[in-house]
């Protein structure tokens, strides 16, 4: 393989080029012009265009201009255009003629011709591949693809040939494509139709059909082929791609209804849809905007201009297809000004209301504030009992003072720890209404709708008629509020009850009154239930509602109040409220002092609807100041990702007030883990580096093991807890090896020295003397705890120190026994098939892949050999479709031996294994996956959820609000956008994974150096054209950092790339670094093209002052385990070549003259020769 270059001091040109392939040996021959009809015209591409209009691209300057002149591509890898404007008339059009490779690309010129080859093969073979965006092409003979003779007999060299119909259309009197053999009328041809038209003279429906049926005719996934005889043209066939043009335009930037600066927004964007030939854009300040632009499919941006500051926009887009007009939905935004809009902000956006979504019968209703949380009904998966009701059903306190029922001292869990009790608050009964209409009783009425958002819940009934919503909310001062109204008068009796579990409370002292002059109802909990410490050992303890008071208030005074006392002691009450369309609030607060508890409804019930927007405001700014802004071109993966923030944040508990070493921290599960869990902490602490308050909602996700200590085995570094609360802990022994390198991310992007001081003196008195291990995690645990230590000024002895406690000498035996004991191929275990004690494979295998240094071809190898659908392969889906993804506890062929059913899909193993696919790069893989398991977990149902799990019979499983779901954000950020920055080094880095499905994707994240948060935007964006694709990424911040970019190559060969990029990229992609940046933008372009025509279109040659710069693109399979060779000769008629530049793929080891530098990156090559020569030089690319 190999392109020859001419260059003289005057000037840079292309003199010659060929491609020609024997097996794996790959020689430069210089071709000499076939014998051709007197009357063919030879292009040789030597002009300074690749244009048919160009004398200098045609031998003798010739150019073929009626139809007794043939147009011979018979020179190697040439390309010819006939664009607009260009009327092109020959005999025979021989594209990819006797063994050369060549194609052609007609883009709004005409071209007639007697008969039209696309690869003209003899012995030698011929390639030819001719695309057509727009124009036409009359052929008055027969279009040959390819046109093969007798004479080609070697299977190495059959001819081939390619038709790509883009727009346009082909007009033929017949058709003949090869039948993929040696020898006359053979040949491998095809055809891709995906707009435009192909037309036959007569009725040809079944000569296209047959060629449709075996795989020859071909149309994209999202079209179909249609064939008409005489319908669309009279007397002619027709074949032309098409389908339903249903779509419309998606994923508005700015979102709609965001709020942002109008100096910020430079062009507004939108996801496009398949099959449309154009969009038409309206833009304006009214509700019915003027059409301000026409663009081509190709274009998703507009450029608005002299936007005013404090406006409201309104736009949308129209997609076209011919004559058909998909209206589009109108979005708007509001510009604001202000002193912060000469600094990058994200725009605002209404998260609470985007986030909405209609829950009622697939979860109940969950409202968290910081000790009070809410859950409407009781439907977990597994056990629909009962649903929401008018009221409060299960509103509950809890500040971890106990785990479950209640509370008593245990030497291995504390106090308050209990197995037993988890979801104690689905045994509550508050407030459940009943509606009574003109004295008829409806009792408990079920939501005929119920949205959820993360800041409240609304709830609607039907009732007799009457139509009643509900606004059911948290306060921020913990106080649980219902905002009921109806629109016709109705009285409303709520029923309610104190704590009482049979067969698990002992005996209860609660109290209930009426408190006439606060208008509340007052219960004081109190007794003794049974608590089950640890696993074998049920004991009577103190309630743990001991001793608190429950208030219940209304804004309208209470009536009726009725108070009952049963044999148990357990106390019942019902009241009434009227209600009508001006409202009625219910509030419930709970605490230790009953007139505090009065004190927060009283504030509540001030003012309802301040409190409700209150609450609104809170949870739009953390979801819009504190975590990264995030949009791609599926609105799922967007919702998913908020989604997922919302829970995190909601679950969020800060005890503080009551304890200053008691940390802020984020919570699992409402119905089991509430408190932090150790093992989830591996996914939430990295989760919380990203937010911009880490001390507020971060640092403690770390600290809050501190308190571990005193209970700790030092001798093997590990903690009696997975869970604690303020006094117990859960007494299962673990590490917090997993932890460490989240710490170091905190650290990274705070900058935080006294964070880090806190977090290192924990590990350093926990595990200085043993580390557990975590999937590999130990030996990145020990290099991050060797910098912590260097960073706070310890000596280098103290940072080596952490490389003997987990032997870092014997990494490579302890790697090499995991890849190798065990006798299964591609695959890293300890398990072992042939021991007795075996009891199948585990998903961890894919956890280790987060092993720092897992070699990229092991995990590759690993991914492609066992994490497949197929027997023995751990993705699989419901119905035995093609992978969702999701991953199962174990291969195919070991799930008998599964005993979980409940748990047989869960989120943290799809993070770890998707982190750990990403990792490694092996992206292509990963990007599926990923899209694959968040569409089909956590959006199974069409709304965001987060689950527990996925059970065995593919239903989704237990609680539906799972922080369990945190590490898939991670998925998002870091694996898919591949986003990464270090204040400490002062850098920010994207590596992106852009999915083959997304046009954009776009963040902004907050950087906080503890005073000021300042925002970094970054988006990757991809425009594909007929042959290729262009990526652009953009990083703009309001301060200078080292920025890295590193382009996914998405697997294809780059067809052009700037220069300065490094030698060190990670696998498939291209790295740049810039230093002291505020801002950077570049663009590669990618391609599948063939090798030839790669480096026809790749291949540019440079005159810089006293050099030489030559830079093209080899493709990626062709260039596994290959060496590549430059040479050069200063003469070009003496054939005499000189070696000056040598590349060996497999030993990744580069050879060159003195006179020759180079800067490489896995397929794609730039060259400087310091050899500037006198007259001229020839260069020349070979492979062996």
């Amino acid at each position: 393989m190999f392109e020859l270059i001419k260059f003289s001091t005057m000037d840079l040109q292309k003199s010659w080029f060929n491609l020609h392939s024997l097996k794996r040996l790959i020689y430069a021959l210089l071709f000499i012009q076939s014998s051709l009809a007197a009357q063919a015209v030879s292009y040789t591409g030597n002009g300074s265009d690749d244009k048919w209009s160009t004398s200098s691209n045609w031998n003798n300057s010739s150019i073929p201009n009626s139809n007794a002149d043939g147009a011979a591509f018979d020179n190697d890898a040439t390309h010819v255009i006939i664009e607009s404007g260009t009327t092109s008339i020959c005999r025979g059009f021989m594209l990819g003629m006797y063994g050369a490779a060549n194609t052609a690309q007609i883009s709004g010129g005409d071209l007639s011709c007697e008969w039209l080859d696309i690869g003209r093969s003899d012995q030698n073979g011929g390639d030819g591949t001719l695309t057509i965006s727009s124009g036409s092409a009359t052929v008055n003979g027969t279009l040959s693809i390819p046109q093969q003779f007798g004479s080609n007999r070697d299977p190495v060299n059959i001819g081939r040939g390619q038709l790509y119909i883009t727009g346009g259309n082909i007009t033929a009197n017949s058709i003949q494509i090869g039948n993929g053999l040696n020898g006359a009328n053979g040949g491998i041809g095809s055809i891709s139709i995906t707009g435009g038209s192909l037309i036959i003279n007569g009725d040809k429906r079944v000569q296209l059909q047959t060629y449709i049926d075996a795989g020859y005719i071909t149309t994209s996934a999202q079209q179909i082929l249609e064939l008409d005889y005489s319908l669309s043209n009279s007397g002619k066939t027709t074949l032309k791609s098409g389908g339903i043009f249903d779509g419309i335009t998606t994923s508005p930037s700015p979102s709609d209804g965001s709020i942002a600066c109008a100096i910020n927004i430079n062009s507004i964007r939108w996801t496009g849809v398949n099959g449309a030939d154009s969009y038409k854009v309206y833009f304006g300040t009214t509700t019915s905007p003027p059409l301000v632009a026409n663009v081509d499919s190709s274009v998703r941006t507009y450029a608005p201009t002299n936007l005013a500051d404090n406006q409201v926009y309104y736009w949308r887009v129209d997609a076209i297809q011919g004559v058909t007009t998909n209206v589009g939905t109108l979005w708007s935004f509001t510009t604001n000004s202000g002193v912060d809009c000469d600094l990058i902000t994200p725009p605002f956006t209404d998260y609470c209301s985007m986030l909405s979504q209609e829950i009622q019968g697939k979860k109940h209703g969950f409202l968290a504030g910081n000790k009070t949380y809410y859950i409407g009904g009781f439907t977990p998966s597994w056990n629909v009992s009962n649903y929401d009701t008018i009221g409060f059903t299960h509103p509950f306190h809890n500040d971890l003072r106990s785990r479950g029922y209640g509370m008593v001292q245990d030497p291995d869990t504390g106090y308050g720890h209990d197995l037993s009790g988890w979801e104690f608050y689905k045994h509550t009964k508050v407030a459940y209404g009943t509606v009574i209409i003109n004295g008829v009783r409806y009792e408990n009425p079920i939501p005929t709708a119920m949205y959820w958002r993360p800041d409240r819940m609304i709830c609607e009934y039907q009732v007799a008629g009457i139509n009643i919503r509900e606004d059911k909310y948290i306060a921020l001062n913990d106080t649980a509020c219902s905002i009921i109204t109806s629109d016709q008068p109705v009285i409303l009796e709520f029923a309610g009850q104190s704590f009482y579990r049979q067969g698990k409370t002992l005996s209860t002292t609660a109290t209930c009154n009426f408190d006439t002059a606060n208008n509340v109802v007052h219960i004081v909990e109190g007794g003794v239930n049974l608590v089950k410490p640890t696993k074998n050992n049920l004991v009577p303890g103190v309630m743990m509602y001991d001793g608190m008071s429950t208030i219940i208030s209304a804004s309208k005074p209470i009536q009726n109040y009725n108070n009952t006392t049963a044999s148990t002691g357990q106390q019942f009450y019902t009241f009434t409220v009227p209600c009508d369309i001006n409202g009625l609030s219910l509030t419930w607060a709970m605490n230790d002092d009953g007139n505090t508890a009065i004190a927060q409804t009283q504030a509540v019930l001030a003012n309802p609807q301040t409190e409700l927007q209150a609450k609104t405001d809170y949870m739009n700014d953390l979801l819009n100041n504190q975590i990264p802004y995030f949009r791609c071109s599926d609105q799922d993966i967007v919702d998913v990702y908020y989604f997922l923030w919302a829970i995190y944040m909601m679950y969020y508990i800060d005890l503080s007030d009551e304890n200053p070493d008691f940390y802020p921290h984020t919570q699992t599960a409402v119905n089991n883990f509430l408190g932090i869990h150790r093992y989830d902490a591996a996914m939430q602490i990295p989760v919380g580096s990203w937010i911009a308050d880490k001390e507020a909602y971060a640092n403690g996700n770390v600290l809050r093991w501190k308190t571990m200590l005193e209970h700790a085995d030092l001798t093997t570094g590990r903690i009696p807890a997975d869970n604690l609360g303020k006094t117990w802990y859960s007494g299962l022994s673990g590490g917090v090896t997993s932890h460490v390198s989240g710490a170091w991310k905190i650290y990274q992007h705070s900058g935080d020295l006294n964070f880090l001081s806190e977090a290192y003196a924990f590990y350093r008195t926990l595990m200085w003397d043993a580390m557990p291990g975590f999937w590999g995690r130990q030996y990145e645990a020990a290099d991050i705890l060797g910098l912590m230590a260097l960073d706070l000024g310890y000596p280098q002895q103290e940072a080596d120190h952490w490389q003997g406690v987990v032997n870092s000498a014997n990494f490579d035996n302890w790697f090499n026994y995991a890849w190798t004991n065990h006798g299964l191929t591609n695959m890293f275990t300890f398990a072992n098939p042939n021991s007795p004690n075996y009891n199948g494979l585990g998903w961890s295998s894919f956890g280790y892949m987060l092993t720092k240094g897992f070699p990229n071809d092991k995990a590759r190898a690993m991914v492609e050999t066992w994490a497949v659908d197929g027997p023995t392969g751990f993705l699989t889906d419901a119905n035995g479709h093609l992978s969702t993804g999701l991953l199962a506890v174990r291969p195919r062929n070991d799930w008998d031996k599964i005993s979980e059913n409940a748990f047989f899909i869960t989120p943290d193993t799809n993070a770890f294994m998707l982190l750990g696919m990403f990792a490694t790069n092996v992206d292509d893989h990963a990007t599926k996956f990923a899209l694959e398991h968040l569409k089909n977990y956590n959006m199974k149902w069409g709304i965001p959820t987060a689950p527990e799990a996925i059970n065995r019979s593919y239903e989704l499983f237990g609680d539906q609000y799972s922080n369990f779901n945190a590490g898939k954000i991670l998925v998002i950020l870091e694996g898919i956008f591949g986003l990464e920055y270090s204040i400490v080094d002062n850098s920010f880095t994207v590596a992106d994974n852009l999915p083959l499905q997304w046009d954009f994707m776009e963040s902004y994240v907050p950087i906080n150096d503890g005073i000021n948060t300042n925002w970094t935007y970054v988006r990757v964006e991809r425009e594909d054209n007929s042959a290729s694709s262009t990526k652009t990424i953009e990083v703009t911040s309001d301060f200078p950092q080292t920025i890295h970019i590193e382009p996914w190559l998405e697997g294809k060969a780059i067809l052009k790339a700037p220069d300065s990029f490094s030698s060190q990229a990670s696998p498939g992609h291209i790295a740049y670094a810039v230093s002291g940046k505020s801002s950077i933008s570049l663009s590669i372009d990618l391609t599948e093209l063939s090798q030839s025509e790669l480096l026809n279109q790749s291949l540019r040659l440079t005159k810089l002052d006293d050099a030489v710069q030559l830079n093209f693109g080899l493709g990626n399979e062709f260039l596994a385990d290959t060496t590549v060779i430059l040479e050069r000769s200063n003469n070009l008629n003496t054939g005499n070549f000189e070696e000056v530049y040598r590349y060996q793929t497999a030993d990744d080891i580069e050879t060159m003259s003195n006179t020759i530098s180079s800067e490489m990156t896995p397929y794609y090559f730039k060259i400087q020769d310091d050899d500037m020569p006198q007259e001229s030089a020839f260069y020349r690319v070979r492979s062996e």
